[in-house]
Order: C-alpha cells, then structure tokens, then sequence
C-alpha cells in the first residue's frame, strides 16, 4: 500500500517496519513508573488521569509542583500549562481533558528551580492509531526538526534521522491520509538519509500533493520542498510549481510572500502605503494566523513599522497606530511602547497629557498580549512561559507608564504596574525604588517605606525623595539632623563603598587644562582661571539629552552637599544647543526641576561655527566623546577626574563626585 502512493520518501530503508509495529499506545510506558496514564489506551476526547511519581526523578522531595501538557493534535502542537496535586509522597497527579484530534501528548514537570523532562523514554504517550500520531513521535525526538516541535526533551532522547524516516512510513501505512501533511518532513528526511539524488522523488511527490486541495499550512510545505531543490538546476521547475500555487491559490501563502516582500523591497513611501492597505483587505491577518513562513517572519513586522512610522513621520497621522493596534504584531506594539512613549518621557520632548494618552493606549494592549501566545510561539511556549517572556520584554515600559501616573496622580493604576515589574528592578533601579516607597508612603506603610529603603542603601540604590522619607523617619525616632549623613553612610555596604573608592581613586590624573570664559545664567561670566584654590566641578550637558538629565538629581545631592563650602564650585556647562531660544529652555528646565545650577553657555567654535568651543577643546585634549561629561578640576586647576555617560543611581553618582572632592581635600592638607 505504501508503494502505491508514490511517495519517494516512503520505500523502508533498511529497517524492517514490522520490528517496529506496536500492538500497545505507550512505548514501554507500562514500565515507567515516573508516569503513568489512566485508562491506559485513552480516545482523543477522553479525560485522562497523569501520575508522577517523582522517587527516582530531580524533583524528588519537592513541596510543589506544576507541569506543561503538550498535544500533538491536526499535525499541529498545543501547550498547556497544569496544576498537580500531591496525593503521597512524591507522588502527584492531575486530570486533563485530551483534545478530540489528539495523536500524541507529552508532559514536563517543574519545580521552582528545576525541571524533569522524561530522560531516555520521556513522559510521552501515543494516542492508539489517530492520525499524526507516529510521525509525531518520530519528529518530536528530531532536533532537526525544532522550529516546527517543541524541544522539550531530554537530549539522550533524541533519534537519528533515519529512526525518523521510519516513523513517517509508518505513520502513512497505518494513516494515508497523513501523507498531504508530512511530506515536506518526509523528503527533508529521505535527503539526509539517502546518497542518491532525490530531485526526481521530490519532483513527482510535489506533483501528486499539487493535485490536491490544500490548505495554508500544506500549500507552505510545497514552498519549503521547493527549498529542497537545487535552485539552479531547477529554475524551470519550480517556476512552474509556484505558477500553479499562484494560480490555484491566489490569496494563498506564496502571493501574500511575494506581496510582503515586494511592499517591502518599495522605496516610494506612499506607495509602501496605498499597497498596504490592499495588501491588508486582500490577505487579512487572522485568516492567515496558522501558518508562518521565513518570509513572513523577515519582513511583515519590519514592514508594518515602516508604515506606521511613515504615517507619524511624514503625515503627522496617530491614526493607523491606535485604530490597528488591537491587530498589530506584538513585536511592533513593544516598539510602539518604546518610541512613542518611553523616549518622549526620558528626553522630555512630549506634554505630560499627551503622553498619558498614548501610554494609556499602548501600555494595556500590550499587558493584554501576555494572555495570548501569537502563532509564532503557540509550539514553543505554554500560556504561562508566553506571559513570562512578554513581560521581560515589557517590563521597561511598564516602569515608565507608572512614572507617569506618578505625576498625573493614576495612583491606583501606577501601583498595578510598579507590582508587575517589582520583581525584575526592586532595589537596583532607582526609579523603580522611589516610585514604590512613595506609594508605600502613601498608602500609610510607612515602616514597610523605610525598611525598603533601608535595603535599597546596601545598593546605594537610593534617591533624594527616598532619602528625604528617610531622613524624617530618623528625626522622629530622635536622631539628630546633624547625624544623618554619617547614619546613612553606615547603612550602605562597607565593602562595596570601599571598592568604589579604591576604583575611583585609580581613575585619577593630573593633567593641566586649558581655561575657559564663558556666560553665567547668574550674570556675567565665569573664567576657569578665576577659581585657583578651589576644586571646580563641570558638568557638561545640553537640554536634548536624555542621560543628561537623567544624572541631575544625583547632582544636585552633590550640589546639596557642599552648598556651604566656598571652596568647592558646580559648573554646569550648557554645550552642543542647536535651537534659537535654548537659554530660555535651560532656564524653564532648571526652574520646573528646582535645581540650584549655576549654568554656563558654552561658546561658538569658531571653526564649526557650532555652540561647542569648550566642549570640542577639551574632546579632542582629553580624546572623549559624548555627553554627560563631568570633570573635577583640582586647587591648582589640573584636571584629575573625568566620566563619560551616566549608568548608575543618584546617591551613587552623589558618592562619587563627594569622593574625589574628599579626597583632593585631603591631599591638599596632608
């Protein structure tokens, strides 16, 4: 029978097919005593009881357990993730509905820290003659194959390709009807198995499938057989298959590939646009929901961006973005959160409501897209997997929606989120820290706010609000105000703070540097030659970037910090502005932020003709690039500190600046 399909795959190597004929469901799963299942030849539909026995497995001893039910059902895979109960010691148990067309399950089961995936047998179990289940359970154990099935094994489980090949055979001689589904594995198969060139086979099988009525998923696996050909040599081939795939299908896979690509490949924008409408009524999205094709997963998010953003961009249009997003890519909605959202919030270039409106948009639809895994991943993650990568890859712009009910007062809101990504930033970012102590604050826990604290400075982890929650926390327990500086010193971590001395300390040079006479926002200007006998701090910074303010409140500690000390002087020098009113801009800055910042206007360079002649100067003598840019200028007005960027926390960027002051002090006297 299998001879008479004529397909090339199906001739049984040199294996001897009957060897391999089972008469029971499971493959010697009755001596597997870590897994059993009840009744012991289940029906698709039929509810079925799981046993694990975890004695002689990883997760012996274990207080609590979950598992992940895999089904192999319709030639496709669907992950689901189960509740076990415990029954005895060590053994487990849960009850799981089979679906109608299932051929093959496979189960997982995991701790908090570790995970039993069924070693050699695996905790796999065949579903008695239902078509796929054969070919299932050749392809599962065949890393070749992993992008269409779910790696979940034990890799002492794994099979040769041959093994493989052997199930296909089998899975059409007791299935025939399995052949429109499998063939593409079968000739992948029979390629790797076999010296013997296999166009021909190929060829005529693609020939009989073509004859056939096929679905998306089969009319993409004549696409991939294709692949199969030497391309040069078969030009006129597969020409004339993909001829008939257009002609019999076309609003089939392979005229929305060529679509996609051809959209993408347009240079003309409005073009781009006008197809992508057409392209969108002719192959709607949720009819093609099932398949996914290499070309697809190239370019239709990359093209869907571009159409998007060329809307923003060129037309000013906010439309296209909010009247698709329930239908948008997950991966553009994360890219939407970043752009449209995050960056406005950090560089300050968006009003306050505007990005409450569209953070009130894009931040829930992309918390929606944690309960559903998209196609692409429906065989590789169960729901909850799914939901705990698309909160690694949201949790960023969780942080930033809550900072911005934190100022339009959405306190409820903010303290949904703040608990969503509480895991992956508490105590080591600092906004994260401050947003959840003021809530704490707020919410009346006001010992639960200082205590988080408390354990925030063992990181130096802190702000100046998480501070200043502190620092009234002391005074009421009778502490002294004079006292508090040396009281939160003694909280941070000896060992860190010390380290970061030493490394701070080795970064030192003394090199002289050329001065400076630039305008003052006090009035006047300020000349670098001026402040011998002082130590002299320069922040360099320019109202367009983003890191830049970002490090201002742990200057302004700093700032704070030595307010009375005559000799130690704050410059923040304004450099690399390009529009016309930007003093007043700084100006409006500084005074909604509240800094106490003596602002310095860097000068025109004469050569560039830009508003950056300090700032060049002292780049091309000290070879750096890129702001912020600090410098701590010595008593006798050599340089000896210099840092590129800004990566840390405010009372870290405090510390270090109070560091060197410390220390130049020092090395003064001594």
């Amino acid at each position: 029978m299998i001879h008479n399909l004529k397909f090339g795959i199906i001739k049984v190597m040199l294996l001897i097919v009957a060897l391999f004929a089972f008469s029971k469901p499971s493959l010697a799963q009755e001596d597997l005593k870590a897994f059993t299942v009840t009744p012991n030849r289940p029906k698709g539909g039929d509810q079925i009881t799981i046993t694990y026995n975890s004695t002689e497995t990883p997760l012996k001893n274990q207080d609590s357990l979950t598992g992940i039910f895999y089904t192999y059902a319709d030639y496709k895979w669907i992950i689901e993730d189960v509740s076990l109960t415990k029954i005895a010691d060590n053994k487990w148990e849960t009850k799981v509905q089979l679906n109608p067309k299932a051929a093959l399950i496979n189960f997982t089961f995991n701790s908090k820290d570790d995970t039993d995936l069924g070693g050699l047998p695996t905790y796999s179990w065949i579903i008695n003659e239902a078509p796929g289940s054969y070919s299932g359970w050749g392809l599962m154990r065949n890393p070749s194959f992993n992008q269409e099935f779910p790696q979940k094994l034990d890799s002492i489980s794994f099979i040769e390709d041959k093994v493989s090949l052997m199930w296909i055979n089998n899975e059409i001689r007791n299935n025939p009807s399995s052949r429109a589904h499998v063939f593409f594995e079968g000739l992948s198969l029979k390629m790797k198995t076999t010296e013997a060139d296999q166009t021909s086979r190929i060829k005529e099988e693609l020939r009989y499938i073509l004859d056939l009525p096929l679905d998306l998923v089969q009319q993409y696996d004549v696409q991939r057989s294709l692949g199969l050909l030497d391309q040069t040599n078969n030009k006129s081939f597969i020409d004339s298959v993909e001829t008939v795939l257009l002609f019999k299908y076309p609003k089939g896979v392979l005229a929305r590939d060529k679509e996609i690509k051809k959209l993408y490949m347009t240079s003309d924008a409005n073009e781009r646009i006008d197809g992508f409408k057409a392209f969108q009524q002719k192959f709607p999205q949720e009819k093609f929901s099932k398949v996914n094709t290499v070309i697809g997963d190239l370019y239709y998010d990359k093209l869907y961006k571009a159409v998007a953003y060329t809307y923003i961009v060129s037309k000013k249009d906010y439309g296209f973005v909010f009247d698709n997003l329930k239908t948008a890519p997950f991966s553009v909605v994360i890219d939407y959160g970043w752009h449209l959202v995050s960056i406005p919030n950090n560089n300050e270039s968006m009003s306050l409501d505007s990005l409450n409106l569209f953070a009130g948009r894009i931040i829930p639809e992309m918390e929606r897209r944690e309960q559903n895994v998209p196609n692409k991943f429906v065989h590789m993650y169960s729901p909850k997997q799914w939901k705990e990568r698309a909160l690694k890859q949201s949790y960023r712009e969780y942080l930033t929606y809550a900072k911005i009910l934190e100022k339009v007062g959405g306190y409820q809101k903010e303290a949904h989120y703040l608990e969503k990504v509480k895991p992956f930033l508490a105590y080591n970012d600092t906004d994260f820290n401050e947003l959840y102590a003021l809530q704490l604050k707020r919410e009346g826990n006001h010992q639960q706010a200082v205590d988080f604290i408390l354990e925030c400075l063992k990181l130096n982890n802190t702000s100046a609000a998480m501070l200043s929650i502190l620092k009234e926390d002391f005074i009421k327990k009778g502490g002294k105000e004079t006292d508090f500086e040396s009281y939160v010193t003694g909280l941070k971590s000896t060992d860190s703070f010390d380290k970061h001395r030493s490394e701070l300390i080795s970064e030192l040079m003394n090199e002289p540097i050329e001065g400076f006479d630039l305008e003052s926002s006090y009035g006047g200007s300020v000349k670098l030659a001026d402040q011998k006998g002082k130590i002299v701090i320069i922040d360099m910074w320019a109202t367009w970037c983003a890191p830049c303010k970002k490090a201002m409140p742990g200057m302004k500690m700093a700032v704070d910090k030595y307010a009375e000390d005559a000799n130690v002087k704050f410059y923040f020098l304004d450099t690399q502005e390009y529009i016309k009113d930007y003093k007043a801009q700084t100006a409006a800055f500084i005074k909604e932020k509240g800094y106490p910042f003596e602002i310095l206007y860097d000068a025109e360079n004469s050569e560039t003709g830009k508003l950056d002649d300090t700032y060049a100067k002292y780049a091309k003598a000290f070879e750096f690039s890129g702001i912020p840019q600090k410098m701590i200028i010595d008593q006798k007005g050599n340089l000896r500190w210099r840092s590129t960027g800004y990566m840390g926390s405010p009372s870290e960027l405090a510390d270090e600046i109070s560091i060197i002051i410390e220390f130049l002090k020092a090395e003064t006297k001594s």
